[in-house]
């Protein structure tokens, strides 16, 4: 079997395919059906499509009946082979589309219908979702086994009418048919997904490699690993943790300068969490308090007193996290010293094989052990735990025995001792009041990342959380997100009571980087002296003079504090790990930045270099699986107006009106008669909804996203929803924008042949010119479509926003004038 590296290309495969085809076109081709498979399918399999012999199983007896061909392993494809001589008549086609469906297929020719039930019984009856029938020089490709409610034989199907055909659409073929396509189920996301209805096949589809891993420098490489060490790492580590969070703490709350949402939605960013009807609990916002202030604010020691769990409810990345460290090791430090704290992170402490409550209780145990020394089964601390109920054995019915037969005396105590600690929850419970009343200490249990987990392991937490607020008299905080907190109030371990809850706000997202920069910085420069970095053969000097670019571009550049600030949604940790990975990015020119600041001190990152970067990853083209931005552009449905649904949507929520309520929401029947009265339908405006909050272009009011299944994104609609500062930036800063415009051309489908044509010109090529002339290309065909739409919403004009990319493409077309040298700050 070939391993993946030496699987044959789209282009080898393409090579081998038009010398197969030459080879044939001077022969009579009135084969029979042996000779079918021997002179054509049995090398284009092998040959052109890239299957090895090994994979491919002949003549597979399955009841009486035998499949042509079984590829795969395990197999994936059935494919059934009919003689060249007979001849399928196919749907009229002039216009030579891939899609039409199976229906047509079979009203027109009998042979062909037969033969596409015959391998779709085949396929149904040994589990295998791809069919294929060949004849040489035709072929119907479709999928035999469904799940989505839709009968196989009422689908769509690829067809290829003759060997011109098959030479022109090799790539899609490649794509669907060889080892690499049938893993990535491309054949499915082609007919199911991409291919639906008369959608054209998006321009990823004909490239190459899609999506192609772009492989880092040793110059990259080396500041990949150097920044990770410095910006993440070693932060965790004991010996610099107390100091990290002294000195790179922020605020939380604090709103960003130059918003593109409006400060009334920033600063109620965990309103409407409950409809106006329901019993809702009081939302309190918290900060950390200074070194010189009390451990915590009175409401919330109030709240501990009450004997209820301190919820602390916060967006994923805010900094719930960071100000629970902050409290432990700074603003409280003297109050937890004088405390017993146990602090459970469910986040980093791998999967819970076990209940949660006997995880924690475990946890309990060792953390006890470890840090406090406390054995709550050495033989002298559970008889001290256990002194007056001993005490009270001596008065029971064993008592005489101790005088009269001391060993039976010892053995009933050591057994009503052992029922004792059997019961682990209850031994721990009685442990830590002991610990408590002999050492005069508060107990404190911190719950850390429940939302990392499932919602059943979140639901426990709850209880758990309860459980030691009520029984244990302990102070216990446990951190959420908005959405679990929603759900578990509304149905779930929190029902029964309702609580004051703590939110906390992202802090300044350019305060947070300028801190984490200058303490990476100091450490590069050992101004901070790091025991774990001591005996690293690293070179800092590069590293250093790469963060001093990222720190003078923060002060210098306020488009890269923008786009830094809104992309991530206040998400502090994504800010970080973004910034990290620039560090080292295959998409970032890291030996021009060095190279700039050795020679002149000073550097400012443009915007569009880390839009690229933000775009891109690490691949070479925009995948949607792995950026942080959302298409708006793409469709689900053959409607070439809806190219701009999804920015119709984001700047109905983004526009400031009736519509909106206080805290920015609109509701889901408003937005839908909206783009209703535009044409659009509802199944295309909720998809479009759904895609948007998975990629958190928008939010809704109770914090979901959705799931997907074979059909696509699935669920309800919630009430409402409104925009994200995501959003907002997606709509006015990037989509008009060059390096967004040449991301998206690749993942975004074509309905003018034309058009696709000359943007596959040199489709392969990472050149700036060629980028150029297809990010132009696209942009011009958004402006055509947009003229045909006949849209003209007061909230939203392609036209004029698209003006605003004007300098954008200005500025690569200097480059493209002038070479690469042309910009370089």
């Amino acid at each position: 079997m070939l391993s993946d590296k030496n699987r044959i290309s789209i282009v080898e495969g393409q090579k081998a395919l038009e010398r197969l085809v030459g080879h044939l076109s001077s022969k009579h081709l009135d084969w029979t059906e042996a000779e079918t498979r021997f002179r054509f399918i049995d090398p284009f399999l092998m040959e052109c499509l890239g299957w090895d012999r090994a994979e491919i199983v002949l003549e597979k007896a399955h009841d009486g009946s035998y499949t042509d061909y079984e590829i795969g392993q395990p197999r994936a494809v059935i494919w059934e082979a009919k003689r060249e001589g007979k001849y399928f008549e196919l749907p009229a086609n002039t216009s030579r589309k891939l899609i039409t469906n199976l229906k047509s297929v079979a009203v027109l020719s009998v042979e062909a219908d037969r033969a596409i039930r015959q391998v779709q019984t085949y396929c149904s009856e040994r589990g295998v979702q791809f069919a294929v029938v060949c004849n040489g020089h035709q072929l119907i490709a479709f999928l035999a086994v469904r799940f989505d409610g839709t009968a196989p034989l009422d689908g769509q199907c690829v067809v290829i009418d003759g060997y011109k055909q098959l030479i022109k659409e090799f790539p899609v073929i490649w794509q669907c048919l060889s080892p690499e396509g049938v893993k990535e189920r491309r054949l499915l996301r082609l007919l199911h997904m991409g291919g639906v209805g008369g959608i054209p096949a998006k321009l990823c589809n004909f490239l190459t490699s899609y999506p192609a891993y772009r492989y880092k420098s040793n110059l990259q490489d080396s500041l990949r690993t150097l920044g990770e060490l410095l910006l993440e790492d070693v932060t965790a580590h004991p010996e610099v943790e107390p100091r990290f969070y002294k000195e790179c703490y922020c605020e939380s709350g604090a709103l960003a300068q130059h918003a593109l949402i409006s400060k009334g939605i920033l600063s109620a960013r965990y309103a409407a969490l409950f409809g106006p009807t329901e019993q809702a609990p009081y939302l309190s916002p918290i900060e950390a308090r200074s070194e010189e202030q009390s451990m915590l604010a009175p409401e919330v020691i109030a709240e501990s007193l009450s004997r209820r769990p301190i919820v602390l409810v916060g967006d994923v990345g805010v900094g719930k996290t960071s100000f629970l460290k902050h409290l432990m090791l700074v603003s409280a430090a003297e109050e937890f010293r004088r405390a017993l704290y146990v602090r459970i992170d469910l986040g980093s402490q791998g999967v819970l094989d076990k209940d949660l409550r006997e995880f924690v209780l475990s946890e309990l145990e060792r953390q006890l052990l470890e840090i406090y020394s406390i054995d709550v089964y050495e033989r002298n601390f559970v008889r001290g735990i256990y002194h007056g109920e001993i005490e009270r054995f001596r008065e029971g019915i064993y008592g005489d025995l101790f005088d009269t037969d001391r060993a039976r005396y010892d053995a009933e105590l050591l057994r009503f001792l052992e029922s004792k600690i059997s019961n682990k929850s209850e031994h721990l419970r009685s442990a830590i009041h002991h610990i408590c009343r002999g050492r005069q200490r508060q107990v404190i249990i911190i719950i850390d990342n429940a939302d990392q987990r499932t919602p059943d392991v979140q639901q426990q937490a709850f209880v758990v959380a309860q459980s030691f607020a009520q029984r244990w008299h302990a102070v216990v905080f446990i951190a959420v997100r908005p959405q679990t907190f929603h759900q578990s109030k509304r149905a779930g371990a929190l029902s029964g009571y309702a609580q004051k809850i703590f939110t906390i706000s992202p802090p300044r997202t350019d305060l947070v980087l300028e801190k984490r920069l200058v303490f990476a910085l100091n450490m590069a420069e050992g101004r901070l002296p790091v025991e774990m970095l001591t005996g690293v053969e690293l070179h800092l000097t590069k590293i250093a003079l790469f963060l001093k670019a990222l720190l003078y571009s923060l002060t210098n550049n306020q488009e890269l504090v923008e786009l830094l600030g809104h992309i991530t949604g206040g998400n502090v940790r994504q800010v970080i790990e973004l910034v990290t990975k620039f560090i080292g990015s295959p998409n970032v020119d890291a030996d021009k930045i060095i190279g700039i600041m050795e020679q002149e001190g000073q550097y400012t990152v443009p915007v569009h270099e880390f839009s690229k970067h933000a775009l891109l990853g690490e691949y070479s083209h925009y995948s949607p699986d792995s950026s942080l931005a959302m298409n708006i552009f793409d469709v689900r449905f053959p409607d070439r107006r809806e190219h701009f649904l999804s920015p119709m949507l984001v700047a109905y929520l983004h526009h400031d009106g009736p519509h909106r309520n206080r805290e920015g929401f609109v509701t889901s029947s408003q937005i839908e008669e909206e783009m209703q009265s535009w044409g659009f339908t509802v199944p295309q405006i909720e998809n479009a909804l759904r895609r948007a909050t998975n990629k958190k272009l928008i939010e809704t009011t109770e914090r979901i996203t959705f799931e997907e299944d074979m059909t696509g994104l699935v669920g309800d609609m919630p009430m409402a929803f409104r925009v994200t500062t995501i959003g907002a930036y997606h709509l006015l800063r990037w989509a008009p924008s060059f390096a967004y415009l040449d991301a998206m051309v690749f993942d975004t489908p074509i309905f003018d042949s034309k058009r696709t044509e000359a943007m596959q010109h040199a489709l392969n090529s990472l050149d700036i010119k060629d980028r150029y002339d297809r990010a132009c290309e696209f942009r011009s065909y958004l402006s055509e479509s947009w003229a045909m739409a006949d849209l003209s919403p007061a909230y939203f004009d392609w036209s004029s926003l698209a003006k605003h990319g004007d300098g954008s493409f200005e500025m690569v077309a200097r480059v493209v004038r002038s070479g690469p040298r042309a910009i370089r700050k």
